[in-house]
């Protein structure tokens, strides 16, 4: 059984090479200009106060980790030739447009009529005659090619067609277009909202405040979502964190705002998650981090399923009694003079 690793203390991380002057650096950063007064309907729509802005400890969501497994995360780079939506420069958050969405689903459907329905419709044909006994050959030969011809044969193609093209064997269907939600990068240190795939705005991930905002369903109980915001406009489009998980907990919201903030933070090594694994070894302070600390090249792909399960619940334990968050910092007093 291979264990996470024990939490080390923070120390000063030796860089390989200096990043860009506009990355977000926590322990050297320019004091912000003050948060402008806001109103009382604008304060409730986003949640109240901001949380606090933290120099961010190691805790990370675990209901984000747990999906993908390591074992997932190393095929899908197989299979998309080491091309990735998160590694050292940039956080790409996107999803298919509605085309794309279409044909996703038609693409579980035919697996699912190839895979699962057709032969149970074999083994239908096969017994069939047995209780129907005035049914003739011809008439089950046709029946059986109008289910070839008209649902086994699209089925496969449909099926098919996306496997071969996820391979790199052929060509992804031209209406398979990608829609880009927003971005976080880790070299440039900018922050970037799209909307129809063209730039809404770009802004220093400084100059963002992020809320956990509350509000009770029908039954009564409260949800939660957690949301980036700019802190010097009035958008109308904020970029939404809470989709980096399925879990409504406070305390997972709020390590999410804590992962953020560790991934930005170029004084800090990245988030220890199993997508960044392949990236560790190319950012600066990451890999200057990772050999002063003897930590595993392959911590998180040398295990198997049953492994990461393990890895995930003692993890999960670790952190049930640690902060969610780091010590905080103060962005509009405690920073470099600009």
């Amino acid at each position: 059984m291979k264990t996470r690793r024990d939490e080390r203390t923070e120390m000063d991380f030796q860089q390989i090479k200096p990043y860009p002057e506009t990355a977000w650096n926590s322990e050297s950063f320019g004091c912000q200009k003050s948060r402008p007064e806001q109103g009382t309907l604008i304060k409730l729509l986003q949640g109240g106060d901001p949380l606090p802005w933290n120099r961010a400890n190691e805790a990370v969501p675990v209901s984000m980790i747990e999906d993908p497994t390591p074992a997932e995360i190393k095929q899908r780079l197989k299979d998309n030739k080491d091309e990735t939506h998160w590694d050292e420069n940039q956080y790409n958050a996107g999803s298919l447009n509605k085309w794309g969405l279409i044909y996703f689903y038609l693409t579980v459907f035919g697996k699912g009529i190839c895979t699962i329905i057709s032969p149970l419709f074999a083994v239908y044909m096969i017994v069939f005659p047995f209780f129907y006994e005035s049914v003739t050959l011809s008439e089950l030969i046709d029946i059986v090619l109008v289910y070839i011809l008209f649902i086994l044969l699209p089925s496969a193609l449909i099926w098919g067609y996306a496997e071969a093209s996820e391979r790199g064997y052929l060509s992804m269907p031209w209406f398979m277009k990608a829609v880009k939600h927003f971005t976080f990068s880790r070299s440039t240190g900018k922050v970037t909202r799209y909307k129809n795939n063209k730039e809404l705005y770009s802004h220093p991930f400084s100059e963002f405040d992020c809320y956990l905002v509350s509000s009770p369903s029908h039954q009564g109980i409260l949800s939660y979502q957690l949301h980036l915001v700019h802190r010097y406009h009035r958008y109308s489009d904020s970029i939404p964190l809470h989709t980096f998980t399925t879990s409504e907990q406070p305390d997972e919201l709020k390590r999410i705002w804590n992962l953020i903030q560790r991934y930005m933070d170029t004084s800090q090594p990245m988030p220890d998650v199993p997508e960044l694994e392949p990236a560790r070894a190319k950012d600066p302070t990451t890999a200057a981090w990772d050999a002063q600390n003897n930590r595993k090249p392959n911590y998180w792909f040398s295990m198997d399923d049953d492994e990461f399960a393990e890895a995930l619940l003692e993890l999960q334990a670790e952190q049930r009694f640690k902060p969610s968050l780091g010590p905080e910092i103060d962005l509009f007093n405690g920073g470099t003079q600009a």
